[in-house]
């Protein structure tokens, strides 16, 4: 065997060492649940099976049918036009980490931008697509909506799931006239 074919085998054997040591997709999103666990613990959040009738401060409604999924209503004007999928939303959010340092990430003032973000609600095709968003903006129903949510990764952006990453969003939304 020639010297190259050896060093391939080490090469080979040693990727192979690493990767079994590293983290699979199962413990990534493991972790990602403690995360978001430790964050609800850390904040002093409340979490409710059922909508809540009053929302004090730490009340989130954990979203049946979306594992990790929780939305805490901040306003709510139900005399605005009711949101429906296919609609144009507009956005403004605020996105955070959930780590014990968390800082963030982006903001929804007008010196990022002059405009507020625009997605069609449920559209997947388009580039502003987060189904946790989805969620949370169908779930308040209302246009002028403002929330708090806390998404994990796979109801996230492209980005947030490919890096297995949960995030806390702040959106204030309307619908585009």
């Amino acid at each position: 065997m020639n010297k190259y074919k050896v060093f391939g085998w080490v090469v080979m054997l040693a990727l192979t060492l690493t990767s079994c040591q590293g983290n699979t997709y199962a413990k990534l999103l493991n972790k990602e649940k403690q995360q978001i666990s430790d964050y609800i613990d850390r904040e002093g959040i409340r979490v409710w099976d059922e909508m809540p009738k009053e929302w004090g401060e730490k009340d989130y409604y954990a979203v049946p049918g979306y594992d990790n999924l929780y939305v805490h209503f901040i306003e709510q004007d139900t005399t605005q036009k009711e949101v429906a999928m296919g609609q144009t939303i507009l956005v403004r959010y605020k996105k955070y980490g959930l780590g014990s340092y968390s800082d963030t990430i982006r903001y929804w003032t007008t010196d990022d931008g002059p405009e507020p973000i625009k997605f069609q609600l449920g559209n997947s095709a388009d580039s502003y697509y987060c189904q946790g968003w989805t969620v949370a903006i169908y779930t308040m129903k209302h246009s002028g909506g403002h929330c708090r949510i806390i998404c994990p990764s796979k109801l996230g952006f492209v980005d947030d799931n490919s890096s297995v990453t949960p995030y806390g969003y702040e959106l204030k939304f309307n619908i585009k006239p």
